[in-house]
């Protein structure tokens, strides 16, 4: 490369740091319907996968399970999940969202679209393609791990 990599990257650090920080606690401002930043994204997972178990939210969200157990307790308690046995193996707890679950998680759904949408209203839609276009190419990127040190 002919050019300066890690200036661009000091430069991408900053400007990604500082705008994903602030649209991203604005976000996950769910107060007023009950739900922290954390049970948001457990309740979004639980929805998206229709049922699953604590293990599974546990690996997705990078926790304990004994921290899933409080969330999910939480979100049992607020009428957003229910518990239920799985019907091939008795011993194991399914997580699926509640019908009023599913409405708290559409609203929140729709203030987050409102909050990106006052954030992305500032680009031209040339900017929105190229900005669209380089992360998904980088989602593609697949860069092998002895690489990456």
């Amino acid at each position: 490369m002919d050019f300066d990599l890690d200036h661009y990257i000091e430069r991408l650090l900053a400007a990604w740091s500082n705008s994903f920080r602030k649209i991203h606690s604005e976000i996950m401002q769910h107060s007023e319907l009950g739900l922290t930043g954390p049970q948001f994204q457990m309740l979004s997972l639980i929805y998206r996968s229709k049922s699953c178990n604590v293990s599974y939210l546990s690996e997705k969200l990078d926790v304990k399970p004994s921290a899933i157990t409080v969330m999910a307790d939480r979100l049992v308690q607020s009428g957003y999940i229910e518990r239920r046995h799985d019907e091939q193996d008795r011993r194991a707890v399914l997580l699926s969202v509640t019908q009023h679950g599913a409405d708290v998680y559409k609203e929140a759904g729709n203030r987050s679209r409102k909050v990106l949408k006052a954030h992305l209203s500032d680009l031209t839609s040339h900017e929105l393609e190229i900005l669209i276009g380089v992360i998904e190419k980088l989602s593609q990127n697949d860069v092998p791990k002895s690489d990456r040190d």
